[in-house]
Order: structure tokens, then sequence, then C-alpha cells
């Protein structure tokens, strides 16, 4: 859909109403023409003149559900009456039923003036919508929502990824995508903080970066953090800040933020700030004996609050050491995971993926349930979850792999003949180059897995980089994305893919491949593509 906007470009709420409607199975080939339609109005044209009064801003093309009952109306002299259960009947879509109004529908059409063989033709036009139609109201209803969401994130982008991430915060999976689109835009989101953290995200200062502002993760994100305990750190955050992990747990309502709480807080980084978080762990449970009430006085506010006091200042402000050592990065990552769905600590999926991307044909969010069904395509991206079964028939082992790259993820559907090969390839955030049919069968697509390519069989790819560049770059902007690339020596060799010419250029420069260097380059293009 992103593809056909940038072709279309939208210039009216109706532009983004047809894309609604006409984007699913049937209608959506439709679209191309419509969209030369808006380029070139010569095109326009109508099967019959009477339908200009309810085509005339679809360019004379059929789009809505509503069109096929104005077409009735207006052509085949229904009723409205007889109209609404044309409706109904394309809305059950019963074989029994939809057979009849054929057959009335083209008997109305001959009786008002037109041929048999228009009324055939028009019918053969309506079938594709009769199963995917698409109400007007709804599609406006759609379209304007679209348009308003699309205003907010281009001109208020840390407002609404903040939003965003609000509203999804109980879905790892599209928090995860909303932090890979974060990346992407530039937007720094940082760490919960036990001290910073709010219910949900927010925008706060952002003092170490040359961004002013940045989005800080909310509490209500993290595994096991429910509501009352949230509302106890809060509560007692407001008197005054914690300044140590003693002062934390001495001020901390142990009934609604439990030792299953703290670990979880721990784990994330969110009490980082006192400590390492093996070392927290490992001295949550004796800090916790000293500073906190005794369980049979816990109601008697006031009667031992001094004596805890002191005994948290004596514990001093200073941070937790311990004789352990700090998890390694990896599992400092695995907690993150676990906790959160993803790691915020782990380089950026694109990172990862490194020039792999540019072997992939799609984008994981580009695999549509209504457009894709069938079609073989090839992705980037890293493994996160790997369910191994043994067939009822044959007694082989097959997988369910779940895999994302920065803009979503999908399942994979691994069958015995490929997973016989590849099972010691399926590791967590393993990078890997994905080749498959996509099945739209259920309501989200899956990929059923038929290659891979790995780092490893992938050696000379991952030295070389890709670039695609317009056939009408001017030499102020060549120049611009050569000073970028100069700006990152690396190991990578650099082509340029010139669209539309069969030449490809390679660069004397090699450079070292990263998110930001991508958006930096994006950016440039981009550009050159507005102006």
């Amino acid at each position: 859909m992103t593809r056909y906007l940038k072709e279309l470009k939208p210039s009216r709420v109706e532009d983004l109403m047809v894309m609604v409607a006409l984007y699913r199975p049937g209608p959506m080939s439709v679209i191309p023409e419509y969209i030369a339609r808006k380029n070139n109005p010569k095109l326009v044209k109508f099967l019959d003149p009477r339908m200009k009064d309810y085509l005339d801003k679809s360019y004379g093309l059929i789009v809505y559900q509503d069109d096929l009952l104005f077409s009735a109306i207006s052509l085949a002299g229904y009723s409205w009456e007889e109209a609404d259960k044309f409706r109904k009947a394309v809305g059950k879509k019963i074989p029994q039923e939809m057979a009849a109004q054929k057959n009335k529908f083209i008997e109305g059409i001959v009786k008002n003036g037109q041929t048999e063989e228009f009324a055939e033709d028009l019918w053969e036009i309506f079938e594709p919508f009769q199963a995917y139609g698409f109400n007007k109201a709804h599609a406006a209803s759609y379209g304007m929502v679209a348009y308003q969401t699309a205003y907010m994130k281009a001109n208020y982008p840390v407002e609404f990824m903040t939003a965003l991430l609000t509203a999804e915060s109980n879905d790892a999976d599209k928090v995860s995508a909303a932090i890979n689109e974060c990346r992407r835009m530039g937007i720094k989101v940082l760490p919960p903080d036990i001290n910073e953290s709010d219910v949900g995200f927010k925008i706060v200062d952002n003092k170490n970066s040359l961004e002013k502002r940045a989005i800080r993760f909310g509490l209500s994100a993290i595994k096991n953090v429910g509501n009352a305990a949230i509302d106890a750190i809060l509560s007692a955050r407001n008197e005054n800040r914690f300044k140590s992990f003693a002062d934390f747990l001495s001020r901390i309502d142990s009934r609604r933020a439990n030792k299953k709480v703290l670990e979880s807080l721990i784990k994330v980084g969110a009490l980082s700030s006192f400590g390492s978080r093996a070392a927290l762990l490992f001295k949550a449970d004796e800090i916790r004996a000293k500073v906190a009430k005794p369980k049979a006085l816990e109601n008697q506010e006031g009667l031992f609050d001094s004596d805890l006091k002191a005994a948290a200042k004596n514990i001093g402000t200073d941070v937790v050491l311990a004789d352990v050592s700090e998890f390694s990065q990896e599992e400092l990552q695995t907690l993150e995971r676990q906790l959160l769905g993803f790691s915020l600590s782990a380089k950026p999926v694109g990172e990862i993926l490194g020039p792999l991307s540019h072997e992939a044909t799609h984008k994981i969010f580009e695999i549509s349930p209504h457009g894709s069904f069938g079609e073989s395509v090839r992705i980037a991206a890293v493994v996160t979850e790997v369910k191994i079964v043994v067939t009822r028939n044959s007694g082989q082992e097959m997988a369910f792999v779940r895999v994302e790259d920065e803009t979503g993820s999908i399942e994979l559907v691994v069958f015995p003949k490929v997973f016989k090969f590849t099972r010691n390839f399926w590791l967590d955030y393993k990078p890997l180059l994905i080749s498959g049919r996509v099945d739209s069968r259920e309501e989200t697509p899956t990929l059923i897995v038929e290659a891979i390519d790995t780092g490893e069989t992938k050696s000379e790819l991952q030295n070389e980089v890709f670039i695609r560049v317009s056939k009408e770059v001017s030499p102020a902007k060549l120049r611009s994305l050569k000073g970028i690339l100069e700006a990152s020596p690396g190991a990578a060799a650099v082509t340029l893919v010139f669209e539309g010419r069969k030449e490809r250029v390679k660069l004397p420069a090699k450079i070292t491949w990263s998110e930001d260097l991508a958006r930096k380059i994006s950016q440039i293009l981009e550009a050159e593509e507005a102006s």
C-alpha cells in the first residue's frame, strides 16, 4: 500500500478512501487503473453516462459496495427496497441468492436500454466486489483516521510515537515494531527507570544527545509489573525520589510490589542506577530484611518509621556492590526479551541484519494477507522464537519459527524436508536470509520456508552494500552521498544501482554499514525525490 500511495500522490481524502476500499483481494487489480486515471484525466471514461452521477469521484471506476447498489438502481431499475435486498445478498455471499440477483440484474439492465452483453460485462466487473466490497462510509472513516494519524506522525513524531507505544504497551510485538520505527526515525527510546518512568511511555529531555527529546519507557510495558505495583511505586516516589536501593525497599509496600515485581524491575534495568543487575538480585533479600517493616506491624503507620529510615540511611546511597559478576551482554538481552518482549540494549535489528537486508525482496510489513498469497518472497530477519513439533503422519520434526526485521514480525512454517537441513541455524537472534511462499489462508500471513542463507554462506554479501539511486539524481546529491560514505570508513564495498539503467557503479570507498548511515543515505535520496 505504501508503494501504491507513492505512485498515487493523494491530494484529497477520496484518494485515501479508494486505497482503503481497493487494497484487498479482487478489487486490488483496479488500483493501477485508478492511479493512471488520476494522473491523466484523459483516461477517465464511464461505461454508461448515467454512472457519472455516482462514479465521478472515482474517475469512472467501481470502487465501493455502494457503487453496485447505485448501478442496480440507476441502470437496472431496482427500487431502494430491492437494492437493499441486493446488498444483503452481496454481504451474505450465498451463491443461490447471487444467481437469482444476477438474472434480475441482467433483465433490468436490458429493460432500461442497455444490451445483454453490457449487462454480462458489468456483472463480471461486480464479481470481485461481491466477496470483498467495502462500504463507502466505512472507507471514509478509515481514510480520515489514516490522514489524521499520518499528519500527527509527520508533524509531531515524538508525541505520536509516545502515544502509540503507550496504546500498544500490552502487545510486545507491536511495541517492538514501534521501537524499531523510532530508531528508523531517529527518536531515542530510553530504558525504564524507577525514578523517571511513569505508567505509560512519556516524553523527556534528552540531555546526552543531539536530539533534544526522547521517549522514556513506561512501567506498564514490563511483564509482571501490574497496576497495583505501579501505584505503590508512584505513590512513594511522589513524596521524593528514591535515593538508594535500600531507600526504595524501605518505602515500597511489599504486598503490592512483591518479590516477583522487584526481580522484574531489576532484570530490565529499571534499578540500574543503584547497582548492577546481578548485584541487586543477589542483595535484594538481605537489604529488604534490614529495612522492611515487620509484617505484623505493616499497618501501624509511624510507629517504626524513624527506625526504618535510619536503617535505610545507614545502608547509604552508595551503589550496591556484591562479589558477583554482572551478567553477560547476551544474558542481559535475554532477560530484557523475557520481560519486555525484545531487548533495548541489544543492537538494532537493522544493524544486526546489515547488508543481508539488501538481498531481501520484501520487508515483513510489506507481506500482505490480501495481495501476497502464493507469492515467492525473500526476507532478511532475525530469529526470535522456535517451536519444534513432531508430525503425526511421518513422525518427523518440523518447526514453527517467529522472525522479525525492523518493520515487524512473521511466523515461518519449516516443513520436515527443509528443517532437516536447516535445524542448526534456527537460533535466537541469528540473522538469516529466508526464501519462501506466502500463505494467507489465515487472517495473518505466514511464510512457508523453501531455503535459507546464513551469514556464513554469505561472506561475500556481507562485504558489499548496494545503494539504489534515482536515475535523475543531481551531482550535488551525489557529492553529499560521497561525503557521508567517506565519513564511515570500513571493509564493505559500495555499489550504486541506478534505477532504469543496466550499469552499476562500484565506488572506490569502503564503508562500515550501520542503521545511522542507512538513515542518512535515505534522507539524502528522499530529499532528491521530493525536490
